[in-house]
Protein backbone atom coordinates (compact mmCIF):
# COMPACT_ATOMS: atom_id res chain seq x y z
CA UNK A 1 0.00 0.00 0.00
CA UNK A 2 1.15 3.42 -0.11
CA UNK A 3 0.62 6.19 2.46
CA UNK A 4 1.40 9.99 3.19
CA UNK A 5 5.15 8.73 3.76
CA UNK A 6 6.23 6.14 1.53
CA UNK A 7 4.95 2.88 0.56
CA UNK A 8 4.30 -0.52 2.37
CA UNK A 9 5.38 -3.58 1.55
CA UNK A 10 5.12 -7.41 2.98
CA UNK A 11 8.90 -8.49 3.61
CA UNK A 12 9.87 -12.04 4.92
CA UNK A 13 12.70 -12.26 7.73
CA UNK A 14 15.25 -15.15 7.13
CA UNK A 15 13.09 -16.80 10.64
CA UNK A 16 10.31 -16.68 8.01
CA UNK A 17 7.95 -14.17 9.56
CA UNK A 18 6.20 -12.32 7.30
CA UNK A 19 6.66 -8.50 8.46
CA UNK A 20 5.36 -4.88 6.83
CA UNK A 21 7.71 -2.96 5.51
CA UNK A 22 7.42 0.79 5.12
CA UNK A 23 10.15 2.49 2.63
CA UNK A 24 10.65 5.98 1.80
CA UNK A 25 13.32 7.64 -0.29
CA UNK A 26 14.75 10.30 1.78
CA UNK A 27 16.07 14.20 0.85
CA UNK A 28 19.99 14.25 -0.41
CA UNK A 29 19.56 17.70 -0.78
CA UNK A 30 21.48 18.30 2.49
CA UNK A 31 22.83 15.43 3.84
CA UNK A 32 23.74 16.65 7.24
CA UNK A 33 21.02 17.62 8.04
CA UNK A 34 18.89 14.28 6.34
CA UNK A 35 21.55 12.13 8.06
CA UNK A 36 20.70 13.83 11.69
CA UNK A 37 17.10 13.82 11.09
CA UNK A 38 17.22 10.28 10.19
CA UNK A 39 19.24 9.24 14.01
CA UNK A 40 16.73 10.64 15.52
CA UNK A 41 14.43 9.04 13.66
CA UNK A 42 15.92 6.04 14.72
CA UNK A 43 15.95 6.77 18.02
CA UNK A 44 12.52 7.31 18.55
CA UNK A 45 11.72 4.08 16.56
CA UNK A 46 14.19 2.30 19.67
CA UNK A 47 11.45 3.60 21.76
CA UNK A 48 8.84 2.22 20.17
CA UNK A 49 10.23 -0.93 20.13
CA UNK A 50 9.69 -1.40 23.54
CA UNK A 51 6.03 -0.74 23.99
CA UNK A 52 4.21 -4.26 23.69
CA UNK A 53 0.57 -4.16 23.69
CA UNK A 54 -1.91 -6.19 21.95
CA UNK A 55 -3.92 -2.84 20.31
CA UNK A 56 -0.60 -1.61 18.93
CA UNK A 57 1.47 -2.34 16.23
CA UNK A 58 4.98 -3.51 17.28
CA UNK A 59 7.69 -1.80 15.94
CA UNK A 60 10.50 -3.82 14.86
CA UNK A 61 13.24 -1.85 13.71
CA UNK A 62 15.00 0.39 10.94
CA UNK A 63 17.20 0.27 7.92
CA UNK A 64 19.26 3.11 6.22
CA UNK A 65 20.86 1.84 2.82
CA UNK A 66 21.54 4.01 -0.37
CA UNK A 67 18.96 6.91 1.13
CA UNK A 68 16.15 4.74 1.63
CA UNK A 69 14.82 4.43 4.89
CA UNK A 70 12.98 1.22 5.82
CA UNK A 71 10.80 0.80 8.73
CA UNK A 72 10.43 -3.18 10.03
CA UNK A 73 6.89 -3.02 11.78
CA UNK A 74 4.83 -6.34 12.81
CA UNK A 75 2.44 -7.37 9.80
CA UNK A 76 -1.20 -6.97 10.11
CA UNK A 77 -3.19 -8.77 7.28
CA UNK A 78 -6.64 -7.66 7.98
CA UNK A 79 -6.49 -4.10 6.17
CA UNK A 80 -7.56 -0.62 7.50
CA UNK A 81 -10.86 0.32 9.90
CA UNK A 82 -11.14 2.35 6.35
CA UNK A 83 -11.13 0.09 3.84
CA UNK A 84 -13.19 -2.43 6.14
CA UNK A 85 -15.68 0.30 5.40
CA UNK A 86 -15.49 0.82 2.27
CA UNK A 87 -15.95 -2.59 1.35
CA UNK A 88 -19.19 -3.00 3.71
CA UNK A 89 -20.42 -0.01 4.67
CA UNK A 90 -20.83 1.35 7.78
CA UNK A 91 -20.66 -0.97 10.99
CA UNK A 92 -23.30 -2.24 13.05
CA UNK A 93 -22.81 -0.53 16.67
CA UNK A 94 -21.75 -4.03 18.32
CA UNK A 95 -19.06 -4.51 15.86
CA UNK A 96 -18.34 -0.56 16.66
CA UNK A 97 -18.24 -0.68 20.44
CA UNK A 98 -15.88 -3.77 20.00
CA UNK A 99 -13.17 -1.54 17.66
CA UNK A 100 -13.86 1.71 19.72
CA UNK A 101 -12.74 0.27 23.08
CA UNK A 102 -9.73 -1.87 21.79
CA UNK A 103 -8.86 1.76 19.85
CA UNK A 104 -9.46 3.11 23.67
CA UNK A 105 -7.00 0.57 25.21
CA UNK A 106 -4.49 1.15 22.88
CA UNK A 107 -4.23 4.82 22.74
CA UNK A 108 -4.58 4.99 26.62
CA UNK A 109 -1.51 2.44 26.98
CA UNK A 110 0.70 4.97 24.45
CA UNK A 111 -0.97 8.49 26.48
CA UNK A 112 0.54 5.87 30.06
CA UNK A 113 3.84 5.45 28.04
CA UNK A 114 4.04 9.45 27.26
CA UNK A 115 3.50 8.16 23.67
CA UNK A 116 0.66 10.72 21.11
CA UNK A 117 -0.22 8.87 18.13
CA UNK A 118 -0.81 12.69 16.29
CA UNK A 119 -2.65 10.71 13.72
CA UNK A 120 -6.07 8.78 14.45
CA UNK A 121 -8.09 7.81 11.73
CA UNK A 122 -9.29 5.18 10.15
CA UNK A 123 -6.57 4.60 7.63
CA UNK A 124 -4.51 3.99 11.17
CA UNK A 125 -6.30 1.55 12.67
CA UNK A 126 -5.40 -2.03 11.22
CA UNK A 127 -7.67 -5.53 11.90
CA UNK A 128 -6.45 -8.50 12.25
CA UNK A 129 -8.74 -11.35 10.75
CA UNK A 130 -9.37 -12.71 14.53
CA UNK A 131 -11.17 -9.00 15.10
CA UNK A 132 -7.86 -7.65 17.12
CA UNK A 133 -7.53 -4.13 15.97
CA UNK A 134 -4.38 -2.71 16.19
CA UNK A 135 -3.27 1.59 15.76
CA UNK A 136 -0.76 1.77 13.78
CA UNK A 137 2.25 4.84 12.46
CA UNK A 138 1.63 6.28 15.71
CA UNK A 139 4.81 9.07 17.54
CA UNK A 140 6.50 8.73 14.03
CA UNK A 141 4.36 10.79 11.54
CA UNK A 142 5.85 14.27 12.17
CA UNK A 143 9.84 13.04 11.58
CA UNK A 144 8.96 11.24 8.00
CA UNK A 145 7.71 14.36 7.26
CA UNK A 146 10.74 16.18 7.47
CA UNK A 147 13.00 13.27 6.59
CA UNK A 148 11.08 11.91 2.99
CA UNK A 149 11.79 13.33 -0.49
CA UNK A 150 9.09 15.61 -0.21
CA UNK A 151 9.53 16.49 3.42
CA UNK A 152 9.87 20.38 3.31
CA UNK A 153 8.16 22.44 6.08
CA UNK A 154 5.28 23.53 3.05
CA UNK A 155 4.71 19.87 2.07
CA UNK A 156 4.64 19.19 5.40
CA UNK A 157 1.81 21.45 6.27
CA UNK A 158 -0.10 20.86 3.04
CA UNK A 159 0.00 16.89 4.46
CA UNK A 160 -1.13 17.80 7.73
CA UNK A 161 -3.86 19.84 6.27
CA UNK A 162 -4.40 17.05 3.48
CA UNK A 163 -6.73 15.59 6.15
CA UNK A 164 -8.53 18.03 8.19
CA UNK A 165 -11.90 15.96 9.02
CA UNK A 166 -10.35 13.81 11.89
CA UNK A 167 -8.08 16.84 13.43
CA UNK A 168 -8.75 18.59 16.52
CA UNK A 169 -9.02 22.62 16.49
CA UNK A 170 -5.60 22.95 18.23
CA UNK A 171 -3.80 20.73 15.30
CA UNK A 172 -5.15 22.90 12.58
CA UNK A 173 -4.45 26.14 14.24
CA UNK A 174 -0.71 24.95 15.21
CA UNK A 175 -1.60 25.64 18.70
CA UNK A 176 -0.29 22.65 20.16
CA UNK A 177 -0.74 19.14 20.64
CA UNK A 178 -1.62 16.69 23.57
CA UNK A 179 -3.18 13.96 24.74
CA UNK A 180 -6.21 15.66 24.12
CA UNK A 181 -5.99 15.70 20.61
CA UNK A 182 -6.01 12.22 19.96
CA UNK A 183 -9.15 11.88 22.34
CA UNK A 184 -10.89 13.81 19.54
CA UNK A 185 -9.21 12.29 16.78
CA UNK A 186 -10.77 8.88 18.58
CA UNK A 187 -14.39 10.65 18.56
CA UNK A 188 -14.24 11.59 14.76
CA UNK A 189 -12.80 7.72 14.30
CA UNK A 190 -16.17 6.54 15.63
CA UNK A 191 -18.46 9.01 13.47
CA UNK A 192 -16.71 7.33 10.46
CA UNK A 193 -17.12 3.61 11.65
CA UNK A 194 -20.73 4.40 12.39
CA UNK A 195 -21.57 6.93 9.24
CA UNK A 196 -19.20 5.65 6.50
CA UNK A 197 -17.28 8.64 6.32
CA UNK A 198 -15.74 11.45 9.08
CA UNK A 199 -17.62 14.32 10.42
CA UNK A 200 -18.19 17.56 7.98
CA UNK A 201 -17.25 15.12 5.08
CA UNK A 202 -19.20 16.64 2.39
CA UNK A 203 -17.27 19.99 3.48
CA UNK A 204 -14.08 20.68 0.87
CA UNK A 205 -11.03 20.06 2.80
CA UNK A 206 -10.24 23.15 3.33
CA UNK A 207 -13.53 24.91 4.08
CA UNK A 208 -13.98 22.09 6.54
CA UNK A 209 -10.16 22.73 8.02
CA UNK A 210 -11.45 26.64 8.48
CA UNK A 211 -14.41 25.49 9.81
CA UNK A 212 -12.79 22.74 12.61
CA UNK A 213 -10.50 25.49 13.29
CA UNK A 214 -11.38 28.80 12.78
CA UNK A 215 -8.32 31.89 13.43
CA UNK A 216 -9.52 33.82 16.09
CA UNK A 217 -9.71 37.92 15.90
CA UNK A 218 -7.12 39.89 17.60
CA UNK A 219 -8.69 40.88 20.80
CA UNK A 220 -8.08 44.53 21.92
CA UNK A 221 -7.53 45.44 25.19
CA UNK A 222 -7.64 49.52 25.94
Amino acid sequence: GKGAYGTVYCGLTSQGQLIAVKQLVLDTSDQVTTEKEYQKFHEEVDLLKTLKHINIVTYLGTCLEDNILSIFMEFVPGGSISSIIHRFGPLPEIVLCKYTKQILQGVAYLHDNCVVHRDIKGNNVMLMPNGIVKLIDFGCARRLAWVSLSGTQSEMLKSVHGTPYWMAPEVINESGYGRKSDIWSIGCTVFEMATGKPPLASMDRIAAMFYIGPRLPHTWYI
